[in-house]
């Protein structure tokens, strides 16, 4: 894939990422990538991490109801540009994203960013530590 990968947000539902040839679990194992992967942001799906359509049925919605200073997150990215670009699945937790992946109508694309996929966060997209607040498990990743 020689086009620069990006993440765009599907209002109420899945993370479309384009052009990206590395995701992980927390393992570090390669999950298969496509040129388009839909991402469980809900935390409902039965196939995690990808998208299965349960947000429909949930009701998931993807309203962002805190605003943080996203200039705290831009001071944190210095170094991680220029690694491959790359998304991991961590274990119980969000999707990890390192490298130049562009955040799609987001003010903030940084180089190493957390993406909530448990549905809970007050700050979506971003996580807010609420996936262990609510024992969200991924026992497969």
């Amino acid at each position: 894939m020689s086009q620069k990968p990006t993440i765009e947000l599907k209002p109420n539902g899945p993370l479309l990422i384009k052009n990206l040839e590395t995701l992980e679990n927390s393992k570090g194992e390669r999950l298969a990538t496509e040129t388009i992967i839909a991402l469980c942001r809900c935390g409902g799906s039965g196939n995690k991490p990808f998208c299965d359509g349960t947000h429909k049925k949930i009701g998931f919605s993807d309203e962002r109801l805190t605003q943080e200073n996203d200039e705290k997150k831009k001071s944190a990215v210095e170094g991680v540009e220029a690694r491959n670009p790359t998304v991991t699945v961590t274990r119980n937790g969000p999707y990890e994203v390192v490298g130049a992946i562009e955040l799609a109508g987001q003010s903030f694309a940084g180089a190493h960013y957390f993406l909530c996929r448990c549905g809970g966060s007050k700050n979506k997209p971003f996580c807010d530590g609420t996936h262990s607040k609510i024992g969200f498990k991924d026992d497969n990743n």
